[in-house]
Order: C-alpha cells, then structure tokens, then sequence
C-alpha cells in the first residue's frame, strides 16, 4: 500500500511539474453593481481578467477516470464587497443533463478553506480541517427551471406498481393520497435534500475528507449557466461571509480549488477532473468597474 501511494503521489507532483498549474492564481476584481442581483449580467464580464486553470484526472480516490476529459478551466472573479462570482468555462462537446438512471450531468465545483492559515489537504479536507464546497450541476439547474421530473417523465412505459401515485390508474392499490407520496420516493421519505425540488442550481457542501461531504441547509448561493457550440459557460455567485462556512474577505489572500465533470464522458463522483494543488485567491477591496 505505502509503495502504491507513494507512486501516486510521484505522478501528481510530475503531473504539475508539467501542467504549470503552480503558475495559476485568481484574482477577483472589485464593481460597483450588486451581485446578489446582477451576477449573471454578461457586461460585467466583457473586461474581467481571465485565468487559465489546469487540471488532471483524479488520481487517488477509487473509482478513478481513465482519462482527463477536462485539461483546462478557464475562471474570472469579480466581487462587490459583500458578495463574489465566479465565471467557469470549459470545453465539453455535449450538453448532459441527467435523468435516467446510468445518465449523468455535467458539473463543475468550487472548494474553499473553512478555517485560517495554511489550507487542508486538498481532497476534500479533513478531520477537524473541513471545506466549503459550491457545487453547480446542469440537472439541478434544468429542475430548477423546467420542475424536477416525474416517474412517468423519465420512464413513460415503466410499470406503476412502485410508483402508483405518478399514474392516472394506481391498479389494486386504495387509499392514496398526495400526503402518502413520498413513501414511494424513497429519497424524500428519509430525508435526503437532493431528493427535493432546488431552490438553486448550486448545492452547498461541507466537507471533512472523502467520504464525508453533506449537505448545507439554507443555501444562500446562486448559478447560471448556459452550453453553446462545445463549451459551458457557468456563473456562481455567493456571500462573501457564509456562517457555519467558508468566509472570504476582501484585501486578503484565500485559496480555492476547481473541479470538473463531464457527464456524457460517464463522470459522477470521483471520476473527475480536479486540480491538485490549491489556488491562490486574490481578492481585491477597491477599484475596478463602477
């Protein structure tokens, strides 16, 4: 194990040798305009510098890609004093979107530091060291604005045995109402978030080590994206200051991290393309556009 490991470790650090990842560092430019409102707003962008950030596929956690499908992301920042935005561009020649079962989505996540000082490992944090993580996903943003699908959405032909409240004939089955619905969702019926229509395309994930990722209640973040000629253009704004998370403050150095997943290439979970050194965060405290 520890010679497997160690090989491991021996390719990433050749991996960034050679990708000139080291080199990368963000810097999120100062406006005027309120982001919690006018983040998605394209003239905001136009003269925001933009950063190339390389990437690899996931080296260590099992199952991992056999490929890098995403090299490169290409990321802009811009802040307001109060709030942050991330643009997020990468080059995917299909549009996925989920749904059926064995189909995935296109994503692309963000990863913070919670505590001060030197940031944790970058895998997901760790034991008492956790991360904040800002994860966008083309399915939740589709639910978003087209309403999480139905049973006979996805499956029109299936047979309604398990699921007899998402058809018009319910068979030999008596009684149900809409209240008894979710005991045949069994994702709503213990609870789990992910299960429930999105209030945004952004999930708020607190971390502490592979494995350990959870949801956060009451997401205060915001995103939009759109997929046009092979590329994915994605804006994610958030507050600066996040209780219970990751707090950012402008004139002060951050750190960030990025991950990919291109869904059409069979990525979900840890097959994905990552970078596998923090990035420097700039945040600046004044100037910039009005």
């Amino acid at each position: 194990m520890a010679r497997w490991l160690c090989f491991v470790l021996a390719v990433v650090v050749l991996n960034l040798a050679g990708s000139g990842s080291h080199a990368a560092e963000i810097t999120s430019e100062r406006v005027g305009s309120d982001l919690s409102k006018s983040a998605f707003d394209n003239s905001l962008w136009g003269k925001v510098h933009e950063e190339t950030v390389s990437l690899m596929a996931q080296p260590i956690a099992l199952p991992r890609p056999k490929t890098t499908e995403t090299s490169t992301l290409r990321v802009q920042s811009i802040n307001d004093g109060s709030w942050i935005a991330f643009r997020l561009r990468w080059a995917d020649t299909e549009k996925s979107e989920a749904g059926r079962l064995g189909k995935f989505s296109d994503a692309v996540a963000m990863q913070f530091p919670v505590k001060e000082g030197p940031p944790p490992p970058i895998m997901m944090g760790a034991k008492d060291n956790p991360v904040h993580i800002f994860h966008w996903r083309a399915q939740y943003q589709k639910d978003h604005e087209q309403g999480k699908p139905e049973m006979t959405d996805l499956y029109p032909n299936m047979n309604p045995d398990m699921y007899p409240m998402e058809f018009k004939d319910s068979g030999n089955v008596q009684g149900l109402t809409n209240e008894k619905r979710e005991v045949y969702s069994h994702g709503k019926a213990a609870g789990n978030p992910q299960s429930y229509q999105k209030a945004s395309a952004v999930d708020e994930i607190y971390a502490e080590g592979f494995g350990s990722s959870s949801v956060i209640e009451n997401n205060q973040s915001i995103g939009h994206a759109f997929w046009k000629d092979g590329e994915w253009s994605v804006i994610v704004a958030r507050p600066l200051k996040r209780e219970n998370g990751s707090v950012l403050v402008p004139g002060k150095d951050g750190y960030i991290a990025f991950a990919v997943w291109q869904g059409g290439k069979n990525e979900v979970g840890s097959r994905k393309c990552v970078t596998m050194s923090w990035v420097p965060l700039k945040i600046a405290a004044q100037g910039g556009q009005k």
